[in-house]
């Protein structure tokens, strides 16, 4: 489910608190990187000699009377490209480690330069200078110590604040009859995401920052349930299994205000089981537990602007319909079945109690439900094909909680909740839409299809 070689000891190195008032360029002791750095590893040089291998091979095979034909129909070809494939991949893990153990270092925030930009990065954090992954048009990514990632979300304090729920064209179609403006949203969190940008703008000239440089960090995953919560495996003849046993509902403890909320930290990690079945209040709470101070559950603001100013302008994603890219129970264009990941099979009805993961490929009579209007949730991050600006599902898998409630007028609990995006259920037939948002759940409910996602103010 998770490669633990990506792990340094974080417990001997330490991570820095995110709560240090100043930047601070990074110092001579501290390991240098930008966006021009090149890793010289032995990953590399073993891609050029696969390569230059093959064709020595070719032009041998070519000498020795063996066309290419035969040589294609033979496998050669495939099994050079299959080696390539995992040289890559060894040396982005090698690079994904290096940029954990760097980031270990940091116990302080400072200024890192990409592109000709300088961008803020928060202490115990630091770029993992993949390619792809290293760019303000592809999205910036960054990672702590224990590999949980975020990507960096240029936004000014004004565009923040016009990014509300009607601030995007079309809206009326992908609403549901509880939103509206007559409905008296309120967000007690907007502040809070406002207040940080605003800011990073006062210190944008002491900092040195440049106009990228002012946003925040959104979690590149849906919220995870961390390896140390009570969600464990139990192995069968063909398959593991991985049991909820209603963790998220009991695993809380007192705030110190007389309220009740989860007592683990969620992760922003790929291949972990998404962290379903939790309450709005619950949410907020774990989210906030992260890095104390500086981690919040992500608001309609925040979630409005990626999907207009990210996800449509800059990714070029459909946000209306967004189908073709979300793990939805009618996207006829991922093949479910060739993934081998962690998935969860629900019933719409079913409570997070006996819910179990397997791991492996899925079957074919799973992939988009079977007659019982069963559904497929995944692991966080499972396929690449849900990705945009290096964010994994926005669109699709689960639907994630926001901060703004209202008091319920139905006389059925004390406030509604809303939540962000559609979910992979046949259930939400017609609201494949990642700009989706609905306002028709109770402040403590919990369901199969219902998660959350962090986002960190600098």
């Amino acid at each position: 489910m998770k490669d633990k070689k990506l792990k340094p000891n974080a417990n001997a190195v330490g991570v820095g608190a995110l709560d240090d008032p100043i930047f601070e360029e990074i110092t001579k002791n501290t390991p240098k990187t930008n966006s021009n750095t090149k890793h010289q590893t032995l990953t590399s040089n073993v891609a050029i000699t696969l390569i230059a291998l093959v064709i020595t091979i070719i032009v041998m095979l070519i000498l020795v009377g063996v066309t290419v034909s035969i040589a294609i129909n033979g496998g050669l070809f495939s099994t050079a490209k299959k080696a390539v494939t995992k040289t890559e991949e060894a040396k982005d893990r090698e690079l994904r480690f290096m940029a954990m153990a760097n980031a270990a270092t940091h116990n302080e925030k400072w200024v890192y330069e990409v592109e000709g930009e300088k961008i803020p990065i928060p202490a115990g954090f630091a770029p993992t200078e993949i390619e792809g992954e290293n760019s303000l048009e592809e999205g910036l990514v960054i990672t702590d110590a224990e590999g949980n990632e975020f990507v960096w979300i240029p936004c000014t304090s004004s565009d923040y604040e016009k990014a509300t729920f009607e601030s995007h064209e079309d809206w009326s179609t992908h609403q549901d009859n509880y939103l509206g403006v007559e409905t008296n949203w309120t967000d007690k969190q907007t502040a809070i995401g406002k207040t940080s940008l605003e800011n990073l703008e006062n210190k944008k000239d002491t900092l040195g920052l440049t106009s990228q440089g002012i946003g925040f960090y959104v979690a590149r995953y849906e919220a995870g349930i961390p390896d140390n919560a009570p969600f464990h495996p139990s192995k069968t003849e063909n398959n593991t299994y991985y049991y909820q046993n209603g963790a998220n509902k009991d695993a809380t403890e007192n705030d110190g205000n007389g309220k009740n909320t989860d007592k683990y930290k969620p992760v922003s990690k790929k291949g972990y089981p998404a962290w379903t079945c939790i309450n709005q209040e619950n949410a907020m709470g774990a989210s906030k537990k992260m890095y104390p101070g500086h981690s919040y559950m992500i608001d309609s603001h925040a979630w409005n602007y990626i999907c207009d100013k990210i996800l449509k302008d800059k990714a070029e994603m459909s946000i209306l319909d967004s189908t073709t890219w979300g793990n939805y129970y009618n996207n006829n264009s991922t093949k479910y079945e060739d993934l081998d990941i962690l998935y969860s099979l629900h019933s719409d009805n079913t409570s997070a109690v006996g819910d179990k993961y397997s791991k492996g490929l899925i079957p074919v009579d799973l992939v988009h439900g079977d007659k019982n209007n069963n559904f497929l949730v995944l692991s966080t991050g499972a396929s690449e094909d849900f990705k945009a600006y290096n964010i994994f599902d926005m669109a699709g898998n689960i639907c994630e909680l926001s901060t703004e409630t209202r008091l319920d007028n139905r006389g059925w609990c004390d406030y509604i909740s809303t939540a962000r995006g559609g979910a992979s259920s046949p259930g939400f037939a017609g609201l494949e839409s990642v700009v989706r948002a609905t306002g028709n759940y109770w402040d403590i409910d919990t369901y199969v299809h219902l998660g959350f996602r962090v986002v960190l103010y600098l």
